[in-house]
C-alpha cells in the first residue's frame, strides 16, 4: 500500500500513530482551585510513578512584562520591531563534559540532555519551526500532558526534575519528580526553567542541567486535530451556546473570566450593525479587530477547557479537492466542517441547521427597553435591521444565490493560488488588509451564508428585462438590501408581531423603500434608480423609465434576505470562529518571509478616508491606527465581560494597545502572543502548482535567481463582485455622499 495522504500536512510516515485516549477534563465549579504552576508524574528506572510535590500558582503571571511602542508610534517598518532569532537562552546552566571507562577504552559522555513530547509532536513533528525564536527552544503546550525524557540516561544514576519559573527572581521549585523519564503538565505560559540533575544511588549531583523551555498555545488546522481532541473542542464551544451568564450557571462553574456566545456575538453586532459606521469591517481594523474577538472568544473557550486553542479552517483545501474531483464548469464545494458530527447541517428546504449540536440554534430575541443600545431586525431578533429572514433559528444557505447560481459561481471560494499571492505580493499592510477582506475571505461568509427568498423576484424583473439582466442584477443580490439600508432607501419599522412573515411585513408596510412613492403617478424611483450602490443603470440602460420604475419598485418590495453568515450577528453561527485565524495565520507568514514589511497605518489622511467604505457619517472609529478596540462598544453594566487578548503588555483583562500596537504584537519575529501556529505549510498547494516554500524568494532581501525561482508569474484573476457598484453618489433624500459596502461581516 502507498503512503497514507493527509490533506493539511502531506504524507506522513510510514508508521502511524495509534491516538492516544486523552484525560477527559472536569468542569470546575470553585474558581480560584483552576491553574497550578505545573503537574509532573515521574516514572522512575521501573518505569512506577512516584509521589511528587505540586505547588499551586497564579496564571499569566509572566504575561505582562514587556515594552510596547507607544501610542503615538506609528510602526511602519521592519526596524520599528527589534529582530531577535531567540528571545532568550537555550540554556542557562550546563555542567562540563564527562568521560567514562568502558572496557578499557575512556570515551565522552553524552552532554546531558532530555526531549520534551506530546503526541502532536511524535505524529507532526515538532511545531512552530517557522518562528525563529523557537527553532532552537523546546515547546511545551499548556495544559497538556507531556513526556519529558532524558536522551542517553546512564546506567546506575538516578534522575531528578524541577520546575521553576522563568522569572529568575523566582527560585520556588513549582514541582519535582525523579526517574529517566517523567510525564508532566505546564500551566503558566512563556519561560519555565527545567532542572535536570543527574545524581548517584548517594544523591551525589554529577551533572546538572537548567533549561528554559517556552510554554505556549498551538493552533492547529481543524481536520489535523485528534478525533477524541475535536470531539472536545466541539463540547467545548457548544458550552458558550448552552451555558448562559445571565440565565444560567456560567460564572458560577466556569469562573468570572467566563462569557458565553451571546455576549461575544453582541459585540460583533453592535459593531457591524450601525447605519453610519461598521467598526470591524471594510476597513483597515477588519483584521486587528477579527483577531482580538477571536482571542476573547478563545480565553472563553480556554475556562471550560484549558488546554484547547482556537484551530483554524484552511479552506484552501477545500477548492482543492473540488478542483480534483469535480469539472471547472461544475466545482462544488464539499467540507467535512458541515458534517452533523461537527458544526451539523443545514436543511435545503428551510436552510435551518436542524442536526448536530447547534440544531435549532435560537437567534437572541430582543424586547422593548433590554438595555445595549441594539437595534434588531423587525421581528426583534438580533439581526441586522435590513435582514427580513423570519426564521427564528441560525440559517445557512450553502452556496445558494437566488437559486440561480452557486455563489462559487459569481464569488470563486478562494484558492491556492489567490492565498500565495497574498502572502508574496503585498509589500505594505494597507494593500494587504484591503485585499484580504474580499477575495480570500468574503466568499467563505457569502457561501456559507447565501442569498435567500429572492426567486419571485428574479423571476419578476426577468419578465420586465430578459432573464440575463435579471441574472446580471442578481450578482448584486447578497449585499443589495445591506447597501439599500446604509444609502437612506430601504428600513423596517416597529416591531412585527410573532409569527409573522417576510410577505407580512412588506404587505403591511412594514419594510421597503419607507417614504418613496414608487407608483408610476411619481419620479421618486429616479432618486433610488440614481443614486443607489447598485448600479441598474449599468445593466438596464437601454429600456424606458417604466420599466426602469417597475424594477426599482421590485427590488424594493422583494423579499430577498441573507442567511446568517451575512449579517451583523454572524458570529453566532459556530463555523464563524475557525475562519478568520486562516487570514491571521495568512499575513503572519506574509510578514514572517519578509514580503509585507511596510505596517504604516494612518490615523486619517485623504486616501483612507475616501477608501473607508465602512464609513457613511462623519467619524468611524476602528479603522485608525490609534484607535484602540474595542472602541466604546462594550458597556460592562449591560454586556457582561472584558476583552481578553492574550498579548504582552497588555492588561490581563481589557486591552489598551492601539490597532498599530496590535498588528506589531502579530509579528511571528516577536515573541508577545499566547500562542503559536503550528506550521506555514499549505502542502496540499503543491498539487494546484503553488509552493508557498518559495515565499522567501519575493522578500526584498531575496536575490533576483531566487526571484525566478519563484512559483507565482501573474497576478490570479480575481473576480470582483464590487466592480460595478459605485463606489459614491449623492443621494438627493438625504443630501449626503453615500459609500458602497463591500464587506462581509
Amino acid at each position: 500500500m502507498g503512503e497514507e495522504q493527509n490533506p493539511c500536512t502531506g504524507t506522513r510516515r510510514d508508521r502511524v500513530l495509534e491516538q492516544p485516549h486523552p484525560t477527559r477534563w472536569r468542569n470546575l465549579a470553585v474558581v480560584g482551585a483552576l491553574v497550578i504552576g505545573a503537574t509532573v508524574v515521574g516514572v522512575a528506572f521501573n518505569r512506577q510513578p512516584r509521589a511528587i510535590a505540586v505547588t499551586p500558582s497564579n496564571s499569566g503571571a509572566s504575561l505582562v512584562d514587556i515594552v510596547t511602542p507607544s501610542a503615538g508610534t506609528s510602526t511602519t517598518a521592519d526596524e520599528a520591531i527589534p529582530f531577535s532569532p531567540r528571545a532568550f537562552p537555550k540554556k542557562i546552566v550546563e555542567t562540563p563534559k564527562v568521560q567514562e571507562e568502558t572496557a578499557g577504552t575512556v570515551e565522552e559522555v553524552a552532554p546531558l540532555s532530555f526531549q520534551a513530547l506530546n503526541f502532536y509532536h511524535i505524529r507532526d513533528g515538532k511545531p512552530a519551526q517557522d518562528y525563529p525564536w523557537l527553532q532552537d527552544v523546546k515547546l511545551i503546550e499548556p495544559h497538556r500532558e507531556t513526556t519529558l525524557s532524558v536522551s542517553s540516561p546512564r546506567d546506575g544514576y538516578d534522575y531528578i526534575w524541577e520546575v521553576r519559573s522563568g522569572d529568575t527572581d523566582d527560585t520556588e521549585v513549582r514541582a519535582s519528580a525523579r526517574g529517566a523519564e517523567a510525564l508532566i503538565t505546564l500551566t503558566i505560559l512563556d519561560d519555565n526553567v527545567i532542572t535536570l540533575k543527574e545524581v548517584t544511588s548517594d544523591g551525589e549531583i554529577m551533572r546538572q542541567l537548567d533549561e528554559l523551555v517556552m510554554v505556549k498555545y498551538v493552533r492547529r488546522e481543524i481536520r489535523t486535530l485528534t478525533d477524541d481532541e475535536r470531539e472536545e473542542l466541539f463540547d467545548a464551544m457548544f458550552t458558550l451556546w448552552d451555558v448562559r451568564v445571565d440565565t444560567g450557571k456560567g460564572k458560577e462553574l466556569y469562573g468570572d473570566d467566563y462569557a458565553d456566545i451571546y455576549a461575544i456575538n453582541r459585540l460583533h453586532f453592535k459593531a457591524a450593525m450601525s447605519e453610519t459606521c461598521d467598526h470591524f469591517h471594510d476597513g483597515l481594523g477588519f483584521l486587528t479587530s477579527h483577531s482580538l474577538i477571536s482571542n476573547t472568544f478563545e480565553y472563553s473557550l480556554q475556562r471550560v477547557n484549558p488546554k484547547l486553542t482556537l484551530p483554524y479552517w484552511d479552506f484552501t483545501i477545500e477548492d482543492f479537492e473540488a478542483e480534483k474531483s469535480f469539472d471547472d464548469d461544475d466545482l462544488k464545494i464539499v467540507s467535512p466542517i458541515f458534517q452533523e458530527s461537527w458544526f451539523g447541517s443545514a436543511d435545503p428546504d428551510d436552510n435551518i441547521v436542524k442536526d448536530g449540536r447547534w440544531a435549532n440554534t435560537e437567534i437572541p430575541a430582543m424586547y422593548p427597553g433590554d438595555p445595549g443600545d441594539l437595534n434588531p431586525d423587525v421581528y426583534g431578533l438580533l439581526r441586522s435591521r435590513w435582514n427580513v429572514n423570519s426564521s427564528p433559528y441560525l440559517t445557512r444557505g450553502m452556496g445558494t444565490l437566488c437559486n440561480t447560481y452557486d455563489v462559487t459561481q459569481i464569488y470563486p471560494w478562494p484558492t491556492c493560488e489567490l492565498h500565495y499571492w497574498m502572502a508574496t505580493e503585498y509589500s505594505d499592510f494597507y494593500s494587504w488588509v484591503w485585499t484580504s477582506m474580499y477575495a480570500p475571505h468574503g466568499p467563505v461568509h457569502t457561501w456559507i451564508g447565501g442569498v435567500l427568498n429572492c426567486e419571485e423576484t428574479m423571476a419578476s424583473v426577468s419578465s420586465l428585462v430578459g432573464e440575463d439582466n435579471a441574472n446580471s442584477l442578481a450578482l448584486y443580490a447578497f449585499d443589495q438590501r445591506k447597501n439599500f439600508w446604509r444609502d437612506g432607501f430601504f428600513d423596517c419599522e416597529g416591531t412585527a408581531e410573532a409569527g409573522a412573515t417576510e410577505d407580512v411585513v412588506f404587505s403591511e408596510g412594514m419594510c421597503g423603500c419607507l417614504g418613496f412613492d414608487l407608483s408610476s403617478n411619481s419620479d421618486d424611483w429616479q432618486t433610488i434608480y440614481y443614486n443607489s450602490t447598485i448600479d441598474f443603470d449599468n445593466v438596464i440602460s437601454e429600456y424606458d423609465d417604466e420599466t426602469k420604475r417597475m424594477v426599482v419598485a421590485e427590488v424594493c418590495a422583494s423579499t430577498i434576505h441573507d442567511g446568517d453568515h451575512l449579517q451583523a450577528g454572524s458570529s453566532l453561527d459556530p463555523t464563524f470562529w475557525p475562519m478568520h485565524p486562516t487570514m491571521e495565520r495568512l499575513f503572519m507568514f506574509a510578514r514572517l518571509t519578509g514580503n509585507t514589511n511596510d505596517l504604516d497605518w494612518p490615523d486619517a489622511d485623504s486616501s483612507s478616508s475616501n477608501e473607508m467604505i465602512s464609513r457613511y457619517g462623519d467619524d468611524c472609529v476602528g479603522h485608525g491606527g490609534s484607535d484602540v478596540f474595542p472602541f466604546d462598544l462594550l458597556d460592562s453594566d449591560h454586556d457582561g465581560f472584558e476583552i481578553k487578548t492574550g498579548m504582552k503588555g497588555n492588561p490581563e483583562t481589557g486591552n489598551s494597545f492601539t490597532n498599530r500596537e496590535v498588528l506589531a504584537a502579530m509579528d511571528p519575529r516577536v515573541n508577545q502572543l499566547s500562542y503559536v501556529y503550528d506550521t506555514f505549510k499549505w502542502d496540499h498547494c503543491l498539487g494546484s502548482g503553488y509552493d508557498f516554500d518559495t515565499a522567501f524568494d519575493f522578500s526584498s532581501t531575496a536575490s533576483a535567481e531566487d526571484k525566478a525561482k519563484s512559483t507565482m508569474k501573474n497576478e490570479p484573476t480575481m473576480r470582483n463582485p464590487w466592480a460595478n457598484l459605485k463606489k459614491s453618489g449623492v443621494g438627493a433624500s438625504q443630501g449626503s455622499t453615500k459609500k458602497a459596502s463591500k464587506g462581509k461581516n
